[in-house]
């Protein structure tokens, strides 16, 4: 019998995304966010991550 190690899928990251957030919103919002992220061309979670870099550029935080 071979035991055959499982390989992780994927790119390594340094910065990987563990963590989990959970929030309710408008269908409106979703739609919006959806919007973004098919005009990048990528993700929703990808757009809310750009969305939260500007806002921080926005309020001058790091």
């Amino acid at each position: 019998m071979f035991i055959i190690d499982k390989k992780k899928i994927g790119r390594p990251t340094t910065n990987p995304r563990s963590e989990k957030i959970g929030f309710r919103m408008s269908k409106k919002e979703i739609e919006d966010i959806q919007k973004c992220a098919d005009a990048m061309n990528t993700k929703r979670v990808n757009a809310v991550v750009e969305g939260i870099s500007l806002l921080k550029e926005k309020l001058k935080i790091k």
